[in-house]
């Protein structure tokens, strides 16, 4: 009898701690169900994590990089004709030679003009934030956010921080180098919070094309016009751009693509 009483009382506490406010049932979240199959299946997802590092790094020299090169190029034909992109090799310390293309653009300095412009638009981006802080809370976060960010960036050209230590060709270089990096970590940062999940193995490569696919055409893009731009703005442009355009916006393009990932159906579903 005591038993009884103990699973019927035992029924009733899971009920209620899976019940929500309205009386419906809150079901467990679908990322806690992990690795609920066979213990090879499970093997040969995890193996893809690192087969998958490695077919990028291979790709890398043949196939990613001369895709950039092209890439920036065409851009650079489309929006300053005159200028040239250059080749500057990189070597990794196993050897491998990377010829990543740059292009040829300088930037100068922040001139007495540019102080006043920077200021008055600081000033305005945190008197409309503060203007709209009630009805529209987002919209007034990030408006706070640039200006603090522009004024950091300011900063750089100031006695405090200065002398500003960035090249536009070398910091272009620099953040491609980052990206080939970021391409051949993302498999293996799949393989941790992807990969042990009940999703078929298609699905797991298929959301691992897509986020190298992502990176590799959207960082030549990225930084190409980034160039362009600190070009025509300034070398004051250049710590806003990195902090709000820089590698932030390409791994929140892998949160986006995991989180449709995650959206997909198990195998059991």
């Amino acid at each position: 009898m005591s038993s009884i009483i103990s699973e019927k009382t035992g029924d009733i506490q899971e009920a209620a701690r899976r019940a929500g406010w309205r009386g419906g049932t809150i079901l467990a979240h679908r990322g806690l169900r992990i690795m609920p199959h066979e213990h090879w299946q499970l093997r040969i997802s995890l193996l893809l994590g690192p087969v998958a590092a490695l077919a990028v790094l291979a790709a890398m020299p043949r196939v990613i990089v001369p895709f950039w090169n092209a890439v920036e190029r065409l851009l650079c034909g489309a929006l300053t004709p005159a200028v040239a992109v250059v080749t500057k090799p990189y070597t990794l310390p196993w050897h491998m030679v990377l010829a990543i293309a740059v292009p040829r653009l300088a930037a100068a300095g922040p001139g007495p003009a540019a102080w006043p412009v920077v200021m008055i638009l600081a000033a305005l981006a945190l008197l409309t934030g503060y203007l709209l802080r009630r009805r529209y809370l987002p919209l007034a976060l990030a408006l706070f956010t640039l200006a603090i960010v522009v004024l950091i960036g300011a900063l750089a050209f100031t006695p405090v921080l200065a002398p500003f230590p960035y090249v536009l060709t070398r910091y272009t270089q620099s953040m491609l180098l980052m990206g080939l990096v970021l391409m051949f970590v993302t498999p293996l940062m799949l393989m941790v919070i992807y990969y042990p999940l009940d999703f078929s193995f298609p699905k797991k490569l298929v959301l691992t094309a897509l986020c190298v696919v992502w990176l590799a055409v959207a960082l030549p893009c990225q930084y190409c016009l980034q160039a362009v731009v600190v070009h025509d703005l300034g070398l004051m442009a250049l710590p806003t751009l990195f902090l709000l355009t820089g590698l932030l916006l390409d791994i929140m393009g892998l949160v986006a693509l995991y989180s449709w990932g995650m959206s997909w159906r198990l195998r059991d579903e």
